[in-house]
């Protein structure tokens, strides 16, 4: 688990991304312009995200969408040509899922905010990411999804407050769905559950809850972030076999 760091992450000039690690950004919502001028927004987004932009009837959602397609952008830059990867002719999409995408490529990736932070990453192998506010988590309706037995051993194993772990748990289902779950969230959140975690943070399935299979060659890891505001949990692979403790808690 490691620590956040309170500034945004804006990756330097494209590069070759190393083929085993993701690519991410990250972008507090108040560095962002309020509001953006003309100039500034065509600068930075497709016309048919400008056109989806104006369309917007809430600032609040207009801020939070923005600020994930700019980390959505700067997230794919290292995949991309120069010229590709110019934002105002980068067009992020959606697949048949509603989920983002790039038209076209085989690349996947995952965006993600709360009322504080936009975050998005990207790779070559499927992936999710999601962030929320510990505040945004503590209603008691939502133990539907985040059982206090999780909650309360994810606090003990991993040395949260039962708040910060509830967050913990609800971002590592959220992003276990974006990358790997059809249909409801609710149903596939209730039905996923966790029974522990290993040493090095990864979560142990019940045998019921285990990963499906990974892309050939490769293992599903969790990253995990939290400082005092929030937490976020990215699911991604890994190349090579999955370590032993995780491949006996998923047979």
């Amino acid at each position: 688990m490691n620590a956040w760091p309170e500034s945004p992450t804006w990756p330097a000039a494209a590069s070759e991304p190393q083929r085993d690690t993701p690519t991410s950004c990250e972008l507090l919502l108040h560095a962002l312009p309020e509001p953006p001028d003309a100039a500034w927004l065509a600068a930075r987004l497709h016309p048919q995200e400008l056109q989806r932009w104006r369309g917007m009837a809430w600032p609040k959602r207009r801020r939070e969408w923005l600020a994930g397609r700019l980390c959505a952008k700067s997230a794919l830059r290292p995949w991309l040509s120069a010229s590709e990867a110019a934002p105002d002719r980068l067009l992020i999409g959606c697949d048949a899922l509603s989920r983002p995408c790039l038209p076209g490529s085989p690349l996947h990736l995952s965006i993600s905010h709360s009322r504080r932070r936009a975050m998005a990453a990207a790779d070559s192998a499927p992936l999710g990411l999601d962030t929320e506010l510990h505040e945004a988590v503590r209603a008691q309706s939502l133990e539907m999804l985040i059982s206090a037995d999780e909650s309360a051993l994810t606090a003990q194993q991993l040395g949260l407050s039962i708040h910060e772990a509830r967050t913990v748990v609800w971002c590592l289902k959220e992003a276990r769905f974006k990358c790997q779950g059809r249909g409801s969230f609710v149903s596939l959140a209730q039905g996923w559950r966790l029974e522990g975690w290993s040493s090095d943070a990864q979560p142990r399935w019940r045998r019921q809850s285990a990963w499906p299979p990974a892309p050939a060659g490769r293992h599903w890891h969790v990253r995990l972030h939290i400082n005092e505001h929030e937490a976020c949990a990215l699911v991604h692979t890994r190349p090579g076999a999955a370590p032993f403790e995780e491949s006996r808690h998923a047979c």
